[in-house]
């Protein structure tokens, strides 16, 4: 497996980050008080983000990411991480693998924008090559913050019933970075369809607004290739 970040300079005009940052507070907002879990992927349907889709901060995104000619029309997502009276003692992430549908599709790209909360947070990546019958990997339940009642999602993660556990099964990962994320200075296209963790210290709550591509990482491997 090559390098699975890709990191440019990004930043968006002071317009966009007041328009991010009311539109967002009620999203902050509710999953501070409602949400079971420290911290999820939230997707809205698509008719209740029309407004988004169709604004000049959409725009302004897009017109920063076309050079890198994705063609799939992206998606808007958030991944949102509480405030914890008491942070947890250690900071890695579930090793896992983005799913969509279930496990029938996988989610290859994501450029995360960060918008509010703690810069540069380290994510890790193992090179596992067969995921779908690698033995340290299995099919997880979780819950989604905003899904209908009693309905659960599900994603690949590894074995274990702690992350000390987790860890331990697929052992260290081959790739590491620290640096893929600081407030409107730049961002990172991220591989997420091979098995990733983030390590959060959970000291501040956060907020990256994630664009989610369903084309294959090459494609971002092609770019980087040409310039």
């Amino acid at each position: 497996m090559n390098k699975p970040y890709h990191t440019i300079p990004f930043s968006l005009s002071e317009a966009s980050l007041q328009w991010l940052k009311e539109k967002t507070a009620p999203i902050v907002e509710n999953y501070q008080l409602n949400a079971p879990l420290h911290a999820a992927l939230i997707e809205f349907p698509r008719e209740d983000m029309q407004e988004w889709y169709d604004s000049f901060v959409w725009q302004e995104i897009l017109a920063q990411l076309a050079p890198f000619g994705l063609q799939t029309e992206p998606m808007i997502q958030f991944f949102i991480y509480k405030r914890i009276e008491k942070p947890k003692s250690d900071p890695r992430g579930n090793p896992h693998i983005d799913t969509l549908r279930g496990i029938d599709a996988f989610v290859p790209i994501r450029f995360n924008i960060l918008l509010d909360g703690e810069e540069n947070q380290e994510m890790v990546w193992w090179d596992i090559k067969n995921f779908m019958t690698d033995d340290r990997l299995h099919v997880a339940e979780f819950p989604r913050p905003n899904a209908p009642p009693g309905t659960v999602s599900k994603r690949i993660q590894a074995r274990g019933t702690s992350m000390e556990e987790r860890w331990t099964t697929v052992g260290e990962p081959e790739y590491r970075c620290s640096t893929l994320t600081k407030f409107n200075e730049y961002a990172s296209f991220v591989r997420t369809d091979t098995l990733h963790a983030i390590n959060w210290d959970e000291k501040n709550p956060r907020l990256v607004l994630s664009v989610r591509y369903q084309e294959p990482w090459h494609m971002i491997e092609k770019h980087i290739k040409n310039v």
